[in-house]
């Protein structure tokens, strides 16, 4: 069955084609056979659509890293020059902490191309359990005290040793605390426990917020899934984080699932990765 493109149409141009024209594709100049344009494959399968969007997103991923350096570059000259001056060094905690979001992003963009042509890889070796604990908790609790929250952490043995890829963990982590941060409510709880079971190491992190629909529930890390959590559009997102997690404790051979009772019950979230050494 032949496909036609709609070539350049006049943008003044109103006029109406009459369904014989649309079907046959060959009573209006507008209108030619696509196979006709050589060089120019038809987008119209799964296949080239998936392509395209990979394209679109490593396209994106490159354009948010190209300004990071020269910001931080500046935020730092601004935080030099600010000593003595305390109002203006808020203002660049909230670039820093900004600069960090849009970096963490990009990082998740990137990460989305490589899990889609099953290219994410791990850089495993043993470490110790609180060194991959410490930034990511360090994080979420700086976040929750700009917005009013409670986070309570809860860590079976600090002395546990693991072996994994401590950057990748560490990013896992990140974005299960930063969904958590982004969907309670001010005054909210966060409670965050770290235990081992057997060769498991098992990380919870619940919290008391938006909770999630039960319709979503089964698709909460697919890709660019978007939760209708919360009616504030800044907590809206890309439905990118989860689905990095997803990736990441799949390739070191664990599980992570959600579980809520629905919205305005909270949410709760399990790491489970068979990663500790004994």
């Amino acid at each position: 069955m032949s496909t036609y493109s709609n070539l350049c149409a006049p943008a003044t141009d109103e006029r109406s084609l009459s369904d014989s024209q649309v079907l046959d594709g060959t009573t209006d100049p507008r209108y030619i056979r696509t196979e006709e344009l050589t060089g120019l494959p038809s987008c119209n399968t799964p296949a080239s659509d998936a392509h395209l969007k990979n394209e679109m997103i490593a396209m994106v991923a490159h354009e948010l890293r190209g300004p990071l350096s020269p910001l931080r570059l500046a935020a730092c000259a601004m935080r030099r020059a600010s000593t003595g001056m305390p109002d203006i060094s808020r203002l660049v905690d909230i670039m820093d902490r900004q600069i960090a979001q849009i970096a963490r992003l990009a990082e998740d963009l990137t990460d989305v191309t490589r899990i889609s042509h099953n290219a994410l890889r791990l850089c495993v070796s043993e470490v110790d359990l609180v060194d991959v604990l410490t930034d990511p908790l360090e994080a979420a609790s700086v976040a929750v005290v700009g917005r009013g929250q409670r986070l309570t952490i809860e860590v079976a043995d600090w002395t546990l040793r693991i072996e994994a890829d401590p950057v990748r963990l560490m990013q896992a982590l990140n974005n299960i605390l930063d969904n958590a941060v982004k969907y309670t409510p001010t005054n909210g709880h966060i409670d965050v426990t770290v235990r081992m079971q057997g060769h498991d190491l098992i990380v919870s992190v619940r919290d008391d917020g938006a909770g999630v629909a039960s319709e979503l529930l089964p698709h909460i890390f697919d890709l660019f899934t978007q939760s209708r959590r919360t009616i504030a559009a800044s907590a809206g997102g890309l439905g990118i984080g989860l689905a990095v997690v997803k990736a990441i404790v799949q390739a070191h051979g664990g599980t992570v699932s959600a579980i809520s009772a629905g919205p305005g019950h909270g949410s709760e979230f399990i790491l489970r990765l068979p990663v500790v050494r004994q």
